[in-house]
């Protein structure tokens, strides 16, 4: 059974937190200290498994360790690359999450890797749901949905490559939603569509899932 957030004791004569208190004060917490974006979103997903809502986990990566002559582990290496951040399901919906974070006003689409976008565009149907979400500076998140960064990227990848004159990429419609990417290889926050946009709080600290809601002929 999912545990509920608000049913937790208080600890040593401390005022019991509410869910959003608690979780944003985690968010205060990794943001002070400069932790990763992702461990911040496993905390997010933490809270949703209590919630009952979903559940979603972190995808491991697999590392080889490199040992010495005496044995002695000294360092390690990747030796095979996860295919996203996270999988799990929302209200019984399929999810594929891949977080990325920049710490500049915009974030390039080549961001996601080769073998990223390969599984995300293997994983994507009608009714399995793949998003990249983004944070800017830990102080503004999107959820965008995997066939419209497809396209940003795959069109600016193919003018890397021929080294043609930048083109505006084409128009984007799926979900219920149209979007033109914009005419670079990166993203700013406006250039986003405002449905994309998270923000903090709620009972999970950042509802990116809810995200999915906004799709049509996803959850019907």
């Amino acid at each position: 059974a999912a545990v509920n957030p608000t049913s937790a004791p208080s600890v040593s004569g401390r005022r019991k937190l509410k869910p959003r208190e608690d979780s944003m004060r985690g968010y205060n917490t990794f943001a002070n200290r400069g932790r990763d974006f992702e461990d911040f979103v496993i905390q997010v997903n933490d809270l949703y498994t209590r919630s009952g809502k979903a559940v979603v986990y972190k995808v491991p990566t697999e590392f080889l360790p490199i040992r010495d002559s005496t044995g002695q582990i000294k360092s390690c290496k990747v030796e095979h690359k996860s295919c996203v951040d996270f999988l799990g399901r929302y209200n019984g919906t399929p999810v594929a999450v891949e977080a990325k974070q920049t710490h500049t006003g915009r974030i390039d689409f080549d961001a996601v890797q080769p073998h990223q976008a390969a599984f995300l565009d293997a994983w994507t149907t009608d009714k399995a749901v793949g998003m990249i979400l983004v944070s800017f500076n830990l102080r503004r998140f999107f959820a965008v949905p995997w066939p419209f960064w497809r396209v940003a990227r795959t069109a600016w990848a193919s003018q890397k490559e021929t080294a043609k004159r930048k083109r505006t990429p084409p128009t984007v419609t799926a979900y219920g939603q149209t979007w033109t990417p914009p005419p670079m290889a990166s993203a700013a926050p406006e250039d986003f569509l405002p449905a994309w946009e998270v923000h903090l709080g709620g009972r999970t600290g950042l509802p990116y899932l809810e995200t999915i809601e906004k799709l049509e002929g996803v959850l019907e």
